[in-house]
């Protein structure tokens, strides 16, 4: 469908035409950019957080043992799973598919809006998501997001091509296969990631603002039939497929301890807005070249929320009634952005989640510009779209060639051979560690690591992970001191350092449970506040004047007032404080029968060697060694800096 002839003569109106004259060059243009972008922003490494690699272990369970993907997204790694399956983790191959996929995707972006949107708003959209470095970082990484950006596109070419007309005059009965492609893009979109669901219920909106009923009800009823019939056979077929995320999960205070409830509407608030900050004054303005590129967490910037909010409504209000495309692709855009806002932690702070809806922010930010500078009043300064298309040009260029400028080097190294340059000390040595164990340890042993899904990528063994130290619920401890406290004496004490805790080994065996206090947390003994402490339960029997005579003698501070203590943690309804069962963790070590854990100083700030790194591990084993010393011994021992470590738990 040929484009109309611009007529007017205002700025935009004559850049609008250039662009219309030179369409299919500028969409080449892009593409070749996006194309050159992968190849020179291209990492053969897998990425740090290790989610990637999830993907690929993922992968293979499915192809070998028919496992269903139920911690992410399941329909990447059933698409990847005959690649891993018939030719193994061949990581350049596999990362190619994501470039594939983003390329792919900017083609479908173009063709959605090509008819229904100015070439002066979808081309500099086009070209700037073409080479943002931020983007094309997943065109070598076996992220989700790359099908996720495909399954986005698709839905909206097939949107535009089915549904964008005024009236298509569609039936049920001889139309189905449009509306059964749609739902089942969007079903992909679901099955790519959770959040992908809601479009269904934005295009249901759409609908509805458009008084279109026979393809709401034509669209909802298929993909409440499809659903239905997923959500009933998936049990069937992998009774144990689990979920990606619960829904309690994402609602609960704290995801990594349900105990501590879930949130309410004022807490759900504080998240939307603690969320706002982040995506929108930091990784946004990242994104668009106006803030630094560093990866050390930016600082928010709360006024440039704010004017991204208004952007929104400005843009919102400049093509509600001009241009009905537009306007469903910020209602796409908000209303996905502002569901992860509110179900996601503020601890799962990862830019990926906002860069699958960049290219739609972009052209609804430009669609509401163009829209406004058309006003009669402010044709005259029109020019203006163009400075700003320049300023995020030139800021995105910047960013690109600053990581291509330090990728280069990396990617020549990781091409002769040196496959690890490139990467901080701390997590050299962990993949070194993890080569080490797989070729010097016992084939059946079972191995703890940090990242499982990386040492099992770089080695092609299985290894198992501990993310967490279980915690101890509160009110359960307070319902067991009711029970036993007839019986037995409840001695606190508190752990001021090792050399005391050293004094107190004629007591291990008699050890409950660790408090320790989080920085907030303000706790005490007798009037002194407390870091951490220890609980021992003592039978009555065994108690005697000794005990608290050796305590006084050596300084310590404690109480036998069990009840006054654990009151504290009680009200303390911010849960400022862990409360840690050595016995348990024990447990789970035997229960599993875990011969090795790898111990890993991998860094807090990836950038930065602060001397704060990832401990959970220490933990894990320090919190048992508190009870049970001398379970753990050293094995072997990597790098002079940021060193990692192999124990090896000797049992009883």
């Amino acid at each position: 469908m040929a484009r109309k002839p611009i007529v007017e003569n205002t700025f935009i109106a004559k850049l609008n035409q250039f662009l219309t004259d030179n369409e299919k060059k500028s969409v080449l243009i892009s593409l070749l950019l996006a194309s050159i972008a992968s190849i020179l922003l291209f990492d053969v490494k897998v990425s740090l957080s290790g989610d990637d690699c999830d993907y690929l272990v993922a992968a293979g369970a499915f192809w070998k043992h028919f496992t269903y993907p139920g911690h992410h997204g399941p329909l990447y790694p059933i698409l990847l799973s005959p690649m891993v399956g018939i030719f193994g983790i061949q990581l350049v191959a596999l990362k190619l598919f994501s470039a594939i996929l983003i390329v792919a995707s900017l083609w479908f972006f173009y063709k959605s809006f090509q008819r229904f949107v100015p070439p002066v708003v979808t081309l500099p959209a086009l070209l700037l998501v073409s080479m943002n470095p931020y983007v094309m970082f997943f065109s070598s990484y076996t992220y989700s997001e790359p099908l996720f950006l495909f399954m986005q596109s698709l839905f909206f070419y097939f949107f535009s091509k089915y549904f964008w007309q005024r009236d298509p005059g569609y039936t049920l009965r001889k139309d189905w296969k449009k509306y059964l492609c749609i739902v089942l893009v969007i079903i992909g979109m679901g099955l790519t990631r959770t959040i992908g669901f809601c479009t269904i219920g934005i295009m249901a909106l759409y609908f509805m603002l458009e008084r279109r009923w026979k393809d709401l009800i034509s669209t909802v009823c298929i993909f409440a039939l499809l659903f239905g019939v997923l959500y009933i056979s998936k049990p069937i077929i992998w009774p144990n497929s689990g979920t990606v995320q619960s829904f309690e999960t994402l609602l609960a205070k704290n995801p990594y301890n349900p105990e501590q409830g879930a949130e309410d509407l004022v807490g759900l608030t504080k998240r939307v807005v603690k969320n706002s900050h982040v995506y929108l004054s930091s990784f946004l303005y990242k994104y668009l070249g106006f803030r630094s590129s560093s990866d050390i967490p930016l600082k928010d910037v709360p006024p440039l929320t704010v004017l991204t909010y208004l952007l929104f409504f400005v843009s919102t209000v400049s093509v509600f009634k001009k241009n009905k495309q537009l306007l469903f692709a910020g209602m796409y855009a908000g209303v996905m952005i502002f569901a992860n806002f509110m179900l996601l932690h503020t601890v799962w702070v990862q830019d990926r989640i906002l860069m699958v809806y960049y290219p739609y922010i972009l052209l609804f930010f430009f669609g509401g510009l163009y829209y406004l500078f058309e006003r009669q009043r402010l044709k005259k300064i029109s020019f203006v779209y163009l400075l700003l298309f320049v300023s995020v040009l030139t800021g995105t260029g910047i960013h690109a060639k600053n990581r291509i400028g330090r990728n280069i080097p990396v990617l020549q190294q990781n091409m002769s051979g040196n496959d690890l340059y490139g990467l901080t000390p701390d997590w050299e040595n962990f993949i070194k560690m993890s080569r080490w164990a797989n070729e010097n340890l016992d084939k059946e042993a079972v191995i703890v690591s940090r990242k499982p899904s990386i040492s099992y990528v770089y080695t092609g063994r299985d290894f198992m992970g501990i993310f967490n130290v279980p915690y101890v619920n509160v009110h359960d401890i307070a319902k067991e001191n009711l029970t036993n406290r007839d019986d037995h004496v409840f001695l606190t004490v508190e752990l001021a350092d090792n050399q005391q805790h050293r004094l107190l080994n004629n007591l291990a065996p008699y050890m409950q449970y660790l408090y320790v206090s989080k920085k907030s947390g303000i706790f005490s003994i007798n009037d002194k506040n407390i870091v951490s402490a220890i609980v021992y339960v003592i039978n009555k029997n065994l108690f005697s004047q000794d005990i608290t005579d050796f305590l006084d003698a050596n300084n310590f501070n404690y109480t036998l007032d069990y009840d006054s203590f654990i009151k504290q943690y009680v009200d303390d309804t911010d849960i400022n404080y862990q409360i840690v069962d050595p016995d348990t963790l024990l447990a789970f070590i035997k229960d599993n029968r875990i011969k090795y854990l790898i111990l890993a100083k991998i860094r807090l700030y990836t950038s930065q060697n602060t001397g704060r790194f990832v401990n959970t591990i220490h933990q894990y084993i320090s919190f048992i060694q508190y009870k049970y010393p001398n379970r753990f011994v050293m094995v072997h021992s990597i790098g002079k800096d940021e060193t990692c470590e192999l124990v090896e738990f000797v049992g009883d």
